[in-house]
């Protein structure tokens, strides 16, 4: 999160404690006016709604399968709806003024005026604490703020509500303030990426997992697959690229004209690219080596359909297997970083891998290296290396740097690490690429 989103995020729960101060303060007055058996009284009803607000702190860290935002959007209808019933009850114990006198009815008093308005509040409290089961931190701090507003709660109930206004009326105005709270944490979860799981799996290399993002006003929408937490695919909803350097490689091979070289993919399991490739040049030879059977399955599942898996030239084996036993070369290699080993956020290759990669691409073709982050200072070190090695191996090395987003809302794995990039190989005989691709310009050296 960026701006004053930080700053306000204290907002909500501060918000939420205060109106839990009231509400326990508010109910014990009304339940509690006679002094006999005030005191088993009190422990019973500090009991049972200190328990509630524990019970829903308690219940706030379940994990549901979705992401934080989702959970905390449901606490706050809950907790607006739980307000709401205790209005309502306070207004009808007004019209009977022996209501509090009975046992059911002090029970149902304790349950609607107490119990469950300060559930809700610790369902909620707890849901924006709770560390997201997607791997996002939690929504916000809420252990001083809502603190600080249940004292500011108990202050204005004792000084200011309970001796000027009706207990309806006090829970009304902590309606107005818990909706304002509402529209507060909803401003501020547009900052935060909203997840839903579709599917996930275990692999050798760790889970495989299909979700879609969902973030901001207006709305951005992106369908995703990751592998150990690395980017694999991710198209919208309408079944576009959303991995920058897979449309600046769609581009760059309309702007060659005529029907691009034969071309292998490795890693492009995920079959985004290859369905526009093939849609485009219907002609084109083209080759997908995937070493995840399973991520191909979630590709199918749930990413744009496609009748073209069934004349894909698809090959289910290690991309680096596969070139060890490929005759090659390739006039185009393209090959998704993700597949490889990474180390300091940078692929970690090897010698042999890059004999076996420089033998794959012949000697007017290009290999271009996507799924990679352009980072500033030390943090870029390891992307630096893999430049450094692969000029050994070939003539010429560019590395195409994502411009300047115009949404500054990080809404894909990884994107708030550093800029999108991907590397372009050649021995100098493949014909250039434009200065300007799909988004992507080259960087100037000495700038990695």
């Amino acid at each position: 999160m960026t701006g004053v989103r930080p700053v306000l995020e204290g907002g909500p729960p501060f918000l939420a404690g205060a109106a839990a101060a009231v509400a326990l303060k508010t109910s014990a007055g009304l339940l509690l006016y006679t002094d006999q058996g005030l005191l088993p009284a009190l422990t019973l009803v500090l009991t049972i709604e200190l328990g509630a607000l524990g019970l829903g702190l308690w219940s706030g860290h379940i994990s549901v399968g979705r992401g934080a935002v989702e959970q905390v959007r449901g606490r706050w209808l809950l907790t607006l709806v739980a307000f709401s019933l205790a209005a309502a009850f306070s207004l009808g114990m007004s019209f009977q003024q022996d209501a509090a006198s009975t046992g059911i009815s002090q029970g149902l008093g304790l349950a609607f005026l107490g119990s469950l308005p300060l559930f809700s509040v610790g369902s909620l409290l707890g849901a924006m604490a709770r560390t997201d089961d997607l791997g996002l931190a939690p929504i916000s701090t809420v252990g001083v703020p809502s603190i600080l507003g249940a004292a500011a709660g108990f202050l204005i109930a004792g000084t200011v509500l309970l001796p000027n206004a009706a207990p309806h009326t006090i829970y009304l105005a902590c309606l107005v303030g818990l909706s304002g709270g509402a529209l507060l944490q909803g401003w501020v979860l547009d900052g935060r990426p909203a997840v839903e799981l579709r599917d996930r799996v275990w692999t050798s290399v760790g889970e495989l997992r299909a979700e879609e993002r969902v973030l901001g006003s207006p709305r951005r929408e992106v369908l995703t697959l990751t592998e150990d937490g690395r980017l694999r695919g991710a198209e919208d909803p309408e079944g576009r690229p959303r991995r920058g350097w897979e449309g600046a490689v769609l581009e760059g091979l309309k702007g060659e004209g005529g029907v691009p070289a034969p071309t292998v993919y490795l890693g492009g399991g995920s079959g985004t690219l290859a369905r526009h490739l093939l849609q485009v040049f219907p002609e084109m030879e083209l080759c997908v080596v995937e070493g995840r059977p399973e991520l191909v399955e979630m590709a199918q599942a749930h990413f744009a359909d496609w009748e073209g898996w069934e004349k894909l030239l698809l090959i289910l084996q290690e991309p680096l297997v596969f070139l060890a036993r490929d005759e090659g070369p390739h006039p185009l290699v393209l090959l998704d970083s993700a597949v490889l080993p990474h180390r300091g956020g940078a692929p970690l290759i090897t010698e042999h891998d890059w004999h076996l990669l420089s033998g794959a691409v012949a000697p007017e073709g290009r290999l271009v290296m996507g799924g990679l982050r352009a980072m500033e200072g030390e943090a870029g070190l390891p992307l630096r290396a893999v430049m450094d090695e692969g000029s050994r191996w070939f003539q010429q090395v560019v590395l195409y740097e994502a411009e300047a987003a115009t949404q500054e809302l990080p809404l894909l794995p990884g994107e708030g690490e550093g800029g999108e990039a991907f590397l372009h190989f050649s021995r100098g005989g493949a014909p250039p690429w434009p200065p300007v691709l799909g988004g992507f310009r080259p960087r100037r050296p000495g700038e990695v």
